[in-house]
């Protein structure tokens, strides 16, 4: 791999690095604005832990802030799992 290519992928996991924080900051504040049960509840749906009928009955219930909450989990995964790979390419580079 040539220098530009490990350049372009060190400054990829700095942002990812920030993308994270930044992140987890987003999930902090959106869960002040949910009740710990109705965090559960998601969390569950999130984890597919729910039969079909009890995601969809519990998705029709989505507000707001229930669908800003998912939607920063999977940010938060696709930024986790891309920045995995950077380290990983890195590693095997150095």
């Amino acid at each position: 791999m040539d220098k530009q290519d490990l350049e372009f992928i060190n400054e990829m996991v700095k942002q990812l690095d920030i993308t994270i924080h930044k992140l987890v900051e987003d999930e902090a504040r959106i869960s002040q604005k949910l009740s710990d049960e109705r965090i559960e509840e998601l969390n569950e749906y999130w984890q597919q832990e729910l039969s079909d009928e009890e995601a969809q009955e519990l998705k029709a219930t989505f507000d707001y802030w229930d669908q800003m909450l998912i939607v920063t989990w999977a940010h938060s995964r696709r930024a986790h799992i891309t920045r995995a790979a950077a380290g990983q390419k890195l590693m095997k580079e150095s």
